[in-house]
């Protein structure tokens, strides 16, 4: 059977019998029939052959017939995607056929960015772009209507570097607790040097420090004209602690003989936690309730397959980036970026993303930006109320025909 076609019509053969002898004896008769039985088999070998094409085109028709149905009958969800490994999970879920699976048909359109996305939105040439939480906050001003529904992934690159032999939040937390090694880990931060770009990371550095009663001013600030001199200075032995930009961390994190990653959100508090989303209109997801629905369905399971079968898919990864960004990523530089990011599944995001006892609860990272992000803030606008990844994430779990599809076998 083909998975998408028909099945072949071959079944017919066991039944096919050879012409034989029509007399009941006598040489005369045999030659008689010897002499006709060529152009006899020839007739109904026709006969034979126009009966499997009938029959295989009419059972293809009974076996793909939900295909044709559904493909006929298919949505087009018009989607604006950032060049990011964060968004590439819907080039694999397009190549591997999921959205046809539910009925959807993924147009997916490179976007520059976020902004560039929503002004297409409001065109009406994309449905829902990708974006992130605080991304979408310069925006409410001119686009009121702005909706986060999905929380993609989460961004695990605001992280701090330091060299072999220094603490890390994984080594201390199984031995004295999360918090004790949190404590420690930051008020070991006094007085030691951090080449950066102060500008950039001040925000991070200051409410990570204030988590412990320090202030930017108790460490030794080396300041860098960019995050790439900032990571030459610490890899040729200036500082004890580096923070900077993704590309610079993957590099130093894939010489793991020199340099550990300290820690994260889970030292740095809110200030490093970073949800990655989807996001679109009020009046389009009123109206398309039952497709962003289908659309995080989507995600979910091919969620699934950067958690179950990442070999597989890794290379499909770096292929759709490359040919969207212009880039030129190895599957093992991949693989080191990858570490920085999280893509929980279905089941994952219920203890994590979307348990409020949980310190990567989506809404701590709001709440921490909503406050260091005000003046980009229409006045009277909250942000968690424009993001509804939870509501539509309730809305999904409880729809038992969608969550046994996701957490059907892959294929």
């Amino acid at each position: 059977m083909d998975g998408k076609g028909g099945r072949q019509g071959c079944c017919w053969f066991h039944n096919r019998r050879q012409l034989s002898c029509r007399g009941a004896s006598g040489s005369a008769d045999k030659n008689n029939a010897n002499k006709h039985q060529p152009n006899q088999r020839k007739n109904t070998m026709k006969k034979a052959m126009k009966i499997v094409a009938g029959l295989s085109i009419i059972l293809s028709v009974l076996a793909s017939g939900s295909t044709v149905a559904q493909a006929q009958d298919a949505k087009t969800v018009h989607v604006g995607i950032t060049p990011y490994f964060d968004y590439m999970p819907w080039v694999i879920a397009k190549e591997k056929g999921l959205d046809k699976e539910l009925g959807i048909d993924l147009d997916l359109v490179t976007i520059t960015n976020t902004a560039a996305g929503v002004a297409a939105m409001r065109q009406g040439s994309l449905d829902i772009v990708s974006s992130c939480h605080v991304c979408d906050f310069p925006l409410y001003q001119a686009v009121p209507a702005l909706r986060s529904f999905l929380i993609t992934d989460q961004f695990k690159g605001f992280i701090v570097i330091g060299r072999k032999g220094t603490d890390t939040f994984a080594d201390l937390a199984p031995k004295i607790g999360a918090e004790k090694a949190k404590e420690q880990i930051l008020k070991g931060f006094k007085g030691k040097e951090f080449p950066t770009v102060l500008s950039s990371y001040r925000p991070l550095l200051t409410a990570a420090l204030g988590q412990v009663g320090l202030t930017v001013d108790d460490i030794n600030v080396i300041e860098s004209g960019d995050d790439a001199q900032a990571a030459l200075a610490f890899q040729r032995g200036t500082g004890d602690y580096y923070m900077g930009s993704l590309p610079q961390e993957t590099k130093l994190l894939a010489m793991p003989d020199k340099y550990v990653n300290v820690g994260g959100h889970e030292i740095l508090g809110p200030a490093g936690l970073w949800y990655s989303t989807m996001v679109s209109t009020q009046g389009w997801l009123d109206k398309n309730e039952d497709t962003a629905l289908k659309l995080a369905a989507i995600w979910y399971r091919v969620s699934r397959y950067a958690d179950e079968h990442f070999e597989e898919v890794a290379p499909l990864w770096v292929k759709a980036t490359n040919e969207r960004a212009a880039a030129s990523f190895t599957v093992d530089e991949f693989k080191n970026t990858f570490q920085l990011m999280a893509f929980p599944t279905l089941e994952k995001a219920k203890t994590t993303v979307f348990n409020p006892e949980s310190d990567v609860y989506w809404k701590h990272s709001v709440d921490f930006y909503e406050k260091q992000n005000a003046d980009q803030l229409p006045s009277g606008v909250d942000p968690a109320t424009r993001a509804l990844e939870e509501k539509y994430y309730d809305k999904l779990v409880a729809n038992k025909k969608l969550t046994d599809w996701v957490n059907s076998p892959l294929k």
